[in-house]
């Protein structure tokens, strides 16, 4: 596995776990589902309110090692790490473009 985290849309994006994650949840959901339920979960065992924790978010102090302290927000969002890296890029054959001739001659023009 590599550690190149995507995050997530919460609204196409589709999550299968292999083993049961959550108790008495689908292992199969949008995003925007789970997330849901994650909320629920936060809620009932915290005194924060979890749809800030999900959404706007709290505002904290962060020190990340070698910087100073900055100012700002944090949040919970869902990322994922996919076991390979996928080079989507060399799937992409390439075409002319019916523009190319069109930017060769302005590029001759310039010269």
């Amino acid at each position: 596995m590599n550690d190149q985290w995507e995050p997530l849309n919460p609204d196409d994006d589709v999550v299968h776990f292999h083993q049961e994650a959550f108790e008495n949840l689908p292992r199969t959901q949008i995003v925007f589902q789970l997330l849901k339920e994650i909320k629920k979960i936060w809620e009932k065992h915290s005194t924060s309110s979890g749809s800030r924790i999900f959404g706007e978010g709290f505002e904290c102090c962060v020190l990340i090692p070698g910087q100073q302290w900055r100012t700002g927000k944090i949040r919970v969002s869902l990322e994922f790490c996919p076991d390979e890296i996928e080079d989507h890029r060399l799937d992409i054959k390439q075409e002319n473009s019916p523009l190319d001739d069109l930017r060769q001659q302005l590029k001759e023009g310039k010269n």
